[in-house]
């Protein structure tokens, strides 16, 4: 055997072997760069979901941009309320999210200024707590003009209701609470925030009676027209007028159920219309459900009730009346009505009622209820509003009414995509993954998504009240079926097993229950008899949980019960998966239980029998938040919640056949060697046998961090969370309003890339569907064992002939010379004849790589031919491939054959080309 070195440098080597006279094998070892390697995580978000705002008890803002702007008190990114928009057309955006020191729970109508910015007030948060003052442009640019100081200082005054712009350009406002006395007061504020205080209200007697002023208040030329909902004399709520510079005086007070002025406790302001006052009190009058009244604003007030509201066409008027094109006046009501849900109405300037809609709820023709609000005239004669519940998921809808009753349904507070992702995508089959998000949707329930290896996002379907709410954890596919698991909903509204087939849709599969286990935490598990198998949290004999089983048409059995501390099935709160392992048993977790009621590490028979293989510690890991994952090695791998140096949570490898569990990583907090804390939730392998999976807290912003752990490198973050913002936006957990925990999880892709969900976080508060890309493993070997990352592939560092691509291809050494470790041709006789064969080593972990073995029997460029290919470490497939190779870990060395026999040819070169 003789060596030649090339001249050419994508020739690394050519070893030339000789037989006779006449033939001549070879072999080339070649290698190409396809691309640079990245040697950082790259971290992508491909999609942020809305966190809507909820509770709105505003009216809305008809803006001169042919738009409408309102308020809702509560969710948001922060859950302390929103400023939203909704068009015309029904398309409902957040444009900005309250956080607490910029105000919280914004309650009261906004108005426009004339700089056609969104003014408003929050009743509570700011600086002192006590409310504050904003404005916010159509395009969500946020300021904060007014901090309110209570019951003294330069802004007294708490709990700010509606603000009104006058004439002379200043805003005029109440707060409900604050001012001298606690009462509440009327103040003067300026577009750029100054304020000054007109009125401190002084209760149930004084000089100014009146308590909790209600916005927002009417103006005619410089006098301010209100009422308070509670103060005066029976402490019933009054009427007043107050000029501009302050000049008070009353319009009277109400009395109850009868009386001079039949009402009580108003919850909305006042409207003016030709020296006439109009408005409602939320309850008082003849039936007690409130009243809606006139009163005159001369020297001596003429008082008269309009309507005692009833039950069956509405009570507890609430929300300012607005008059409409036809001169009458309509408003709505927090209840009664045909379903006792509320009520859209009208009525004349005498007292004449109409009753234009019942409220249905969730569904129904008029959607909706507990309207608070109140109505805003819009164009063509429409009056729209927004409920505090109902329609989809009960958040509320944005609705328009005719004046005739014309119902029109136009965005619910539920954002059609829905937001709170809830468990790990799985492979669709055709290129693209699913996952489910537990909340909002067209019903309101939650929607299984689809995400493509090019971004794109859609709805695969919708989940409703029948099929199940808050579906929890990854789906278990069968072919082309997928099954999962709802935490809620269903007919016994504990949950539900369902089914998905791509093309065709969702079905029910079986419905939980309390006495069989609910509260349902997937992934299911498929046993070897064809039946799924899973956990609920809750439930059971002993409403500790349970296991079942389910056929595919939904045959449901419980196959034990747990009881707690002690008992026939010892453990609690089992957590989601189980897992099949080798030996024909499942295996699982619980989160509570045992003898210190930290949990449980149990085994579960292919005959149903339940035996408890060891119970943590009171101390150490313990409290597992999710189930057992199986590795390519046989072992059973999971995490614990707390334990380790720091009780930040481990990561354990438990195995089967000896029942021994032992602790292979700590989590570490927000620093450290492996940041994280509170581990839970579902866990994947990856074909490299490294393990996957998320912490809830810890990381640098303590909003959790993507793990990855392998043999050799041990535990460590690959992605820090940032929460809302930053590098990488998302929160790995997230709870629901029942207080239920998701987690999401991770998957890799058709494509090689890790994807995975963030059930919270993002700039939408929401949470993320994400995708993950991964230095190939050549980079990290390059790092070992060149000092960079960025070693040039071309480069030959140990100067043996062979480039630094093709040492890491072939699994040689790049600081030492070594040619002689490289793979050497050979005439070997198959039974079919002999022929040039080639053992070539590979790595399956070394995915960056492909592998190709070429003949041919010249040297030109054009001439080489393909015997077999290994593609991103994968097996050798090709007509040369003959033994020794598999899909399992560990190095390879797989036997390439030529498809020609010798004797067909003079000359017969092979040589195996690295490309990445």
């Amino acid at each position: 055997m003789t060596v030649a070195l090339p001249r050419n440098a994508k020739h690394p080597f050519w070893l030339c072997a000789g037989l006779g006279r006449a033939l001549v094998w070879g072999i080339a070892v070649m290698a190409g760069c396809l691309g640079g390697a990245n040697a950082s995580i790259s971290y992508e978000v491909l999609g942020s979901f809305q966190k809507p705002g909820t509770q709105v008890v505003a009216p809305l803002l008809s803006h001169s941009d042919g738009n409408f702007y309102g308020v809702a008190s509560a969710s948001g990114i922060y859950d302390l309320g929103t400023v939203f928009k909704i068009t015309p057309a029904g398309v409902l955006t957040t444009l900005y999210s309250f956080s607490g020191i910029d105000g919280s729970g914004p309650a009261s109508k906004l108005t426009e200024g004339t700089d056609h910015a969104l003014y408003g007030t929050t009743p509570s948060g700011g600086t002192n707590g006590f409310g504050i003052a904003f404005k916010v442009t159509t395009t969500g640019i946020f300021t904060k003009l007014v901090d309110f100081t209570g019951t003294s200082g330069s802004a007294r005054g708490s709990v700010p209701d509606a603000l009104v712009l006058h004439a002379d350009t200043n805003f005029y406002g109440v707060t409900q609470a604050g001012g001298t006395g606690g009462f509440g007061t009327v103040f003067k504020m300026t577009s750029a925030g100054v304020v000054t205080t007109l009125l401190d209200f002084t209760g149930n007697t004084g000089l100014r009676p009146g308590s909790q002023p209600q916005g927002p208040l009417a103006v005619s030329d410089s006098l301010l027209y209100g009422v308070t909902k509670l103060g005066g004399a029976v402490g019933l709520g009054c009427i007043f007028e107050l000029s501009t510079s302050g000049t008070w005086r009353s319009l009277g007070e109400f009395t109850g159920t009868s009386g001079v002025r039949p009402g009580s406790n108003p919850a909305g302001g006042l409207l003016f219309d030709a020296g006439v006052l109009y408005g409602t009190t939320e309850l008082g009058g003849t039936n007690s459900f409130g009243v809606a009244f006139k009163t005159t604003a001369v020297t001596t007030p003429v008082y008269t009730v309009l309507r005692n509201f009833a039950d069956l066409t509405g009570t507890q008027p609430s929300g300012t009346l607005v008059k409409g094109t036809d001169g009458l006046l309509y408003g709505a009501t927090v209840n009664g009505g045909v379903n006792g849900l509320g009520t859209v109405y009208k009525i004349t300037t005498a007292g004449a009622h109409t009753l234009l809609a019942s409220f249905t709820g969730e569904t129904g023709v008029a959607p909706g209820s507990a309207m608070r609000g109140g109505l805003v005239l819009g164009s063509a004669n429409f009056y729209y509003g927004v409920t505090g519940s109902g329609g989809p998921g009960n958040l509320g809808v944005a609705f328009k009414i005719s004046s005739t009753g014309t119902f029109t349904s136009l965005a619910p507070l539920s954002p059609a995509a829905g937001w709170l992702p809830s468990g790990a995508p799985v492979a669709s089959g055709t290129g693209t993954l699913l996952f489910p998000i537990a909340a909002g949707g067209a019903s309101g329930c939650g929607n299984l998504m689809s995400v493509a290896t090019n971004g794109a996002i859609s709805v695969a379907a919708a989940f409703d009240t029948t099929l199940g709410t808050a579906p929890d954890g990854g789906l278990k596919s069968a072919g082309p079926v997928f099954y999962g698991v709802s935490s809620k909903g269903g007919a016994s509204a504990r949950g539900t097993m369902f089914r998905y087939t791509p093309g065709i849709g969702m079905a029910l599969v079986s419905t939980h229950s309390t006495s069989a286990g609910s509260l349902a935490e997937g992934p299911l598990a498929l046993g070897a008899d064809g039946l799924y198998y899973g956990i609920g949290r809750e439930g059971g004999a002993s409403l500790k949980g349970t296991i079942f089983k389910v056929t595919t048409t939904g045959t449901r059995t419980r196959l034990v019960s747990f009881t707690g501390t002690a008992g026939a099935a010892t453990g609690a709160k089992p957590r989601g998966p189980l897992v099949l392992a080798a030996d024909g048993n499942f295996y699982g977790l619980t989160e509570e239980g045992g003898a210190a009621n930290t949990g449980v590490i149990f085994q579960l028979s292919a005959a149903g029998a339940y035996v408890v293989i060891d119970a943590f510690a009171a101390t150490g890991p313990r409290s597992p938040q999710g189930g057992f994952v199986v590795g390519n090695d046989g072992l059973l791998y999971a995490t614990t919640s707390a334990g380790g140096a720091a009780d930040f949570g481990t990561l354990i490898r438990f195995t089967p056949a000896t029942g021994i569990w032992e602790v292979i990583g700590e989590f570490s907090g927000a620093s450290g060697l492996s940041p994280g804390a509170l581990p839970g939730g579902e866990m994947m392998v990856a074909s490299d046998g490294s393990i996957y999976g998320t912490a809830v807290l810890g990381g640098a912003a303590d909003e959790g961090v993507v793990f990855r752990y392998a043999t050799g490198k041990g535990l460590q973050a690959l992605v820090q969370f940032s929460g809302l913002v930053g590098a990488t936006p998302g929160s790995a957990g997230a709870a629901d309003a029942a207080g239920l925990v998701f987690t999401g999880g991770l998957s890799f892709g058709t494509d090689g890339l890790l994807y995975g969900v963030a059930p919270s976080g993002g700039p939408d508060g929401g949470g993320v569907v994400y995708r993950i890309t991964i230095p190939p493993p050549m980079s990290e070997w390059k790092s070992l064992y060149l000092g960079s990352p960025n070693a040039p592939d071309l480069d030959d560092f140990d100067r043996d002939g062979s480039t630094n691509l093709m040492e890491y291809a072939l699994l040689t050494q790049p600081q030492i010379p070594d040619p002689a470790a490289l793979p050497a041709p050979a005439i070997t006789q198959f039974p079919d004849g002999v022929r040039l064969a080639i053992a070539v080593p590979r790595d399956p972990a070394r995915t960056d790589i492909n592998l190709i073995v070429e003949v041919s029997e010249t040297l030109l460029p054009l001439s080489w031919s393909a015997l077999a290919s290994s593609i991103a470490g994968g097996v050798f497939s090709g007509p040369g491939y003959y033994s020794g190779d598999t899909a399992s870990p560990g190095a390879k060395l797989a036997i390439i054959r030529d498809t020609q026999a010798l004797s067909a040819s003079s000359r017969r070169f092979i040589r195996i080309r690295a490309t990445h």
